[in-house]
């Protein structure tokens, strides 16, 4: 009953932020490190379900690139996974450097649109 409350919070959040509880917003980004974000991102073997640039994968994990989950909620998934991504306790990866693996994947930028790319330009 805990985790469902606590996912209703992070997706009133996320659908419904001007109406979340104080608790679940942020009033800015946490400060964070992101090349050190970056590098721990790879060390610890994200990249392998959620990919090089965050975009996630039907198959193997959900998109983590420029999140819009919270901090607490981002801990809190990867502390309590509710899928099959083990759980990174406290003793493999620090709050302080899960804050700077969120500062990593919250400014990675948008992928081009495909009206961008010239191979994918319909021609008429």
């Amino acid at each position: 009953m805990k985790h469902r409350s606590l996912l209703t919070a992070v997706l009133i959040a996320i659908v419904f932020p001007a109406i979340a509880p104080a608790g679940a917003q942020q009033a800015s980004s946490p400060a964070g490190n992101v090349e050190h974000g970056k590098a721990l991102y790879r060390e610890t073997g994200c990249y392998e379900c959620h990919g090089l640039a965050g975009q996630g994968a039907p198959m193997t994990g959900p998109r983590v690139s420029r999140t819009q989950l919270p901090l607490d909620a981002f801990l809190n998934q990867l502390r309590h996974p509710v899928n099959q991504m083990p759980p990174y306790e406290a003793a493999v990866l620090s709050d302080s450097d899960a804050a700077d693996i969120y500062a990593y994947l919250e400014q990675i930028p948008a992928p081009p649109g495909p009206n961008s790319i010239p191979l994918l330009k319909l021609t008429r």
